[in-house]
């Protein structure tokens, strides 16, 4: 099984080309790294990345089973930029479109060095105090024991404390991890079930990779979850900032 997959959820774009859970070639950049005029935008480096996987594998688009694309949260700009490309590819290769959610997508970069009983906790920073998260529980499966959110974190905190067990070892992930790290750290772990220990990824882990949404879709396909580029759709789980704005003048 071969999946192309595609991520621009976050300042970071990335492409992947996977034959099954093997990583042929895969492609990243951060833009927020970037410095000058020469800064490019997700709409004018993802598909010269594509076409790099391509050309260094020695592939062509018809050899893809399957389009994966990161479907939300994150960017609003970025996901649509995504959107359209993994739309375009699915249509010209007449191949089947899979929705990955990014916060799927950023469990499964730690998923493979979590013990059995370990949490994994993405957050991607939303602005305003809040994060999207979702909370994973590693048991031989990844286990998402949550709907996707958009809270507070110290309101995502209390959720946390009442699912976690006695023992659980907990790895936050993401730039909001990185971002409310010391709001998470004032939490004391005294306030949480007894032998509890908390960690941080490395600032690596902060965005979704390309290679782990591929990884996720490969899952998703097995369970037939996927479609055609009609109804692939975004999740947003909250208005965009422009439109919350507008209607709060409204008001």
């Amino acid at each position: 099984m071969h999946i192309l997959a595609i991520d621009t959820s976050s300042t970071t774009a990335s492409a992947a080309l996977m034959n099954e859970y093997i990583i042929l070639a895969e492609s990243s950049v951060t833009l927020a790294d970037l410095r000058g005029a020469g800064r490019k935008t997700h709409s004018e480096t993802l598909m010269p990345m594509v076409d790099g996987l391509f050309e260094i594998t020695g592939m062509v688009l018809s050899d893809v089973d399957y389009i994966a694309c990161t479907c939300g949260p994150g960017s609003f700009t970025g996901l649509r930029i995504g959107a359209a490309a993994a739309k375009g590819l699915a249509f010209a290769a007449k191949k089947p479109i899979i929705a990955v959610p990014t916060l799927d997508a950023m469990a499964y970069t730690v998923a493979d060095t979590a013990a059995i009983g370990t949490w994994a906790i993405p957050m991607m920073d939303a602005r305003r105090g809040q994060a999207y998260s979702a909370f994973y529980h590693m048991g031989g499966d990844i286990n998402r024991t949550t709907d996707y959110l958009a809270e507070a974190v110290e309101d995502l905190l209390v959720m946390l404390k009442g699912q976690v067990s006695e023992g659980n070892h907990i790895v936050f992930l993401g730039d909001g991890a990185s971002v409310y790290r010391e709001c998470i750290e004032n939490t004391g772990l005294e306030t949480w079930p007894a032998g509890t220990s908390i960690a941080f990824a490395p600032p690596c882990h902060n965005y979704a990779r390309a290679a782990c949404a591929g990884a996720r879709a490969i899952d998703m396909a097995k369970n037939s979850q996927y479609t055609d580029e009609s109804e692939f759709s975004l999740l947003y789980i909250r208005k965009p900032q422009a439109q919350r704005e507008r209607e709060a003048r409204q008001q």
